[in-house]
């Protein structure tokens, strides 16, 4: 079975369990909000509609006690007795007169005694100039109540009561203003009701009034909030005069309930706060809060012992095959708990142990194949070389050229010294690098100089680096090999070299014309597949080598050169070796 790798993850188990986790509790915790919302808003509207029926009878009770007021005034104009005064009042004999006047009086005294809510009751008869008080007596005019009632008599248009500064009062005339009826209602009373509606909160105020009159009477001082009120009272019955509402009064939140009172013409209005309202369901609505709070607390208690339990040993595990990644095998995985990841972890550690122990054996299997591979550089010196060598030589001599002669026999004894040698696999780069230019000069008198050869000069740098024996020579034995095998030019091999950043490069090239560019891709495509799998060549072996040796990056690369010839690259990135 083939495993691919995806990458890095979008998310992480984690974070999925705890997605998971969530996206079930939110919409229990949504359906309770709502439930609560739906059942908080069912009891508001209960208590609403309780305080409206309660408002609305305090006020019809108002109303038909004002209404009963005021047709006890009329039932009085229209009394006989009060009618023959005042139209034989000017011709009636003095003891006809004053018993007329003392039935007037027992008629107001039951008007008084009728209703708790009038303090005074009085009536004026133009006829005997006179007027007739429950609080006064009989007093002729002009006197203090007289001039009262007939400056409030002046008010247009007529008021449905009258007001003199405090007092109210019910005023009625008959016969063309020949007799006034007059009641005046208790200011204490009224009050006094006001007050009991207003007992059905704490924070609740009433008041009688409208926008034209103003504040009539209230259970506050605070002008400001009931001309406030009584102005979103006309916007109200504009739309629905039945409609409570909640309204904002500077910054408060008031719920107003207000009744027409007829008899008065004016508005018994009723605010209370919105918190008094809400304040019966302010434990519940803590309850739920709490509830609400120790449902995120149990989300976040969950996610954190799903991230000790789960997050935290994945995490451990993944940081650990990130290390194998690395090539870092020394590691244990410590477990305390007894759970499914201990068997993971304990797994883990084996696995790794014996990856280590894998590749510590390959590692030393491919060490002894490197030593096999020098040995075959080593075993595979054409004798040809070695023939054409002394050849050269013998002619040499011949012919007389002794410092020719002397000169190849060093330089030949020089390389078969350095090649034969069994001593250590590594020797200074310099060493490699002028063994190479000694072979250049080799062939080069071989080929009765027809080819030569340029090279660049090494800095003192590089005396410090140790590098693998015999991977510069093959290159350049490849390059007299092939790359001038026809005899038909004059060839010339460029060999340069730079050390610098942990990286070394040695760059040969040739003019050679022989190679074609498909040559160079199947030798590039043999450079870069498994050395099993291609015949093991100089050149192959030598890369083999190097990447053995030094790791990715290391090795040889083949392209067209410049001299329009091949051009091999050899690069060690020898500071792998060092980590």
């Amino acid at each position: 079975m083939k495993l691919q790798a995806t990458g890095k993850a979008k998310w992480f188990v984690y974070q999925k369990i705890v997605i998971v986790f969530i996206a079930f509790l939110v919409p229990l915790i949504s359906m309770n909000i709502w439930v609560n919302y739906k059942g908080m808003s069912f009891m508001k509207n209960a208590i609403l509609d309780s305080s409206l029926a309660g408002a609305s009878f305090y006020s019809k009770q108002l109303d038909k006690e004002m209404y009963f007021i005021r047709n006890l005034q009329l039932q009085f104009l229209g009394d006989k007795d009060l009618q023959k005064l005042s139209f034989q009042g000017g011709r009636l004999e003095r003891y006809d007169e004053v018993e007329l006047i003392d039935q007037v009086r027992d008629r107001l005294s039951t008007l008084l005694s009728s209703s708790d809510y009038v303090v005074n009751g009085g009536v004026y008869v133009e006829a005997i100039g006179k007027t007739i008080s429950s609080e006064t007596g009989v007093t002729n005019t002009s006197n203090d109540e007289y001039k009262r009632i007939d400056s409030l008599l002046k008010t247009k248009p007529k008021p449905s009561f009258y007001r003199d500064g405090d007092r109210i009062f019910f005023i009625e005339t008959e016969n063309n203003a020949g007799i006034w009826s007059y009641i005046e209602i208790s200011r204490p009373k009224l009050l006094e009701a006001l007050h009991e509606i207003a007992t059905l909160y704490q924070e609740s105020e009433v008041l009688l009034g409208n926008r034209e009159m103003g504040k009539v009477l209230s259970t506050t001082e605070e002008d400001q909030v009931s001309t406030a009120v009584l102005n979103l009272i006309d916007e109200q019955n504009a739309h629905d005069p039945d409609l409570p509402e909640m309204k904002k009064v500077n910054g408060t939140s008031y719920f107003i309930i207000h009744n027409n009172v007829s008899a008065l013409n004016v508005s018994l209005v009723m605010y209370v706060n919105q918190n008094e309202i809400t304040r019966p369901l302010s434990q519940f609505s803590t309850w739920f809060y709490c509830l609400f709070i120790i449902a995120i607390a149990v989300m976040l208690l969950y996610s954190y012992s799903v991230n000790i339990m789960i997050h935290r040993p994945l995490s451990k595990l993944v940081k650990a095959f990130h290390m194998i990644e690395t090539d870092n095998l020394n590691l244990v995985i410590e477990s305390r708990s007894r759970d499914e990841f201990h068997y993971l972890f304990h797994s883990f550690n084996r696995m790794a142990f014996r990856l280590k122990r894998s590749i510590e054996e390959n590692y030393e299997q491919k060490i002894a194949l490197q030593h096999s591979q020098l040995k075959q550089l080593q075993s595979q010196i054409n004798p040809h070389f070695l023939y054409n060598s002394f050849f050269n030589i013998y002619m040499m001599c011949k012919v007389g050229d002794a410092d020719s002669a002397a000169e190849l026999s060093q330089k030949l004894g020089s390389y078969y010294q350095y090649i034969t040698r069994s001593g250590s696999d590594e020797v200074p780069f310099y060493k490699e690098y002028r063994h190479a230019l000694d072979y250049c000069e080799i062939q080069c008198i071989r080929f009765s100089n027809r080819i030569h050869y340029e090279y660049d000069e090494i800095s003192d740098a590089t005396n410090v680096i140790a590098v693998p024996r015999l991977i510069i020579q093959p290159i350049v034995e490849n390059v007299f090999e092939h790359a001038f095998e026809d005899g038909t030019m004059h060839g010339v091999i460029y060999i340069g070299a730079d050390c610098q950043e942990g990286r070394v490069r040695i760059a040969v090239e040739d003019n050679g014309n022989l190679l074609t560019d498909e040559d160079i891709v199947r030798l590039q495509e043999k450079l870069a597949m498994h050395s099993s799998q291609v015949e093991n060549t100089g050149l192959i072996n030598v890369n083999n080598r190097l990447q053995l040796k030094y790791g990715a990056g290391s090795g040889l690369f083949v392209s067209r050169s410049s001299y329009g010839g091949l051009k091999v690259e050899l690069i060690i990135i020898y500071q792998h070796e060092g980590a």
